[in-house]
């Protein structure tokens, strides 16, 4: 009996591979997405502990020179929370560049994958054809040596 060999099959384990590092990529730009969130909630909970203190300080008739450095600092982390801001897009659009190129890479593999599949369906039947073939065969000699009985 023949065995099945695909003749692309080295091009279908490149796409599966292919396929697998998207899915690598993928989740590396999630994880990169989720650490820069979690930074930024970070910066907004200091950013509103400060805005605390000011106010508190402002209560208590603290000095305006302690008043303007917490002002400073809130400005500071404003700016910080602006660029972390940027930061996050920038890990969205990583994450969705890369859904949309694992999307690519699972047609690509899709596709030779079907390939393969009719090629094995094409080489079952050539197969199936082949002992049909015999069996007939067998069956005609059978009938004939009956018949010169």
């Amino acid at each position: 009996m023949a065995s099945f060999r695909y003749a692309y099959q080295s091009i279908v384990n490149l796409k599966q591979s292919e396929t697998t590092q998207a899915e690598w990529g993928l989740s590396a730009a999630l994880g990169l997405l989720k650490a820069e969130e979690m930074s930024l909630e970070e910066l907004r909970s200091e950013r509103r502990r400060w805005e605390e203190k000011l106010i508190r300080q402002g209560e208590r008739g603290s000095t305006l020179d302690e008043i303007q450095q917490i002002q400073h600092f809130i400005r500071h982390l404003d700016k910080t929370i602006c660029l972390k801001e940027k930061k996050v897009q920038e890990a969205e659009q990583e994450v969705s560049q890369s859904r949309s190129i694992l999307s690519e890479r699972k047609v690509q593999e899709k596709i030779w994958m079907k390939s393969k599949e009719k090629a094995w369906q094409k080489f079952r039947s050539a197969l199936l054809a082949g002992e049909q073939a015999e069996l007939d065969e067998i069956a005609v000699q059978r009938h004939a040596r009956m018949a010169q009985s």
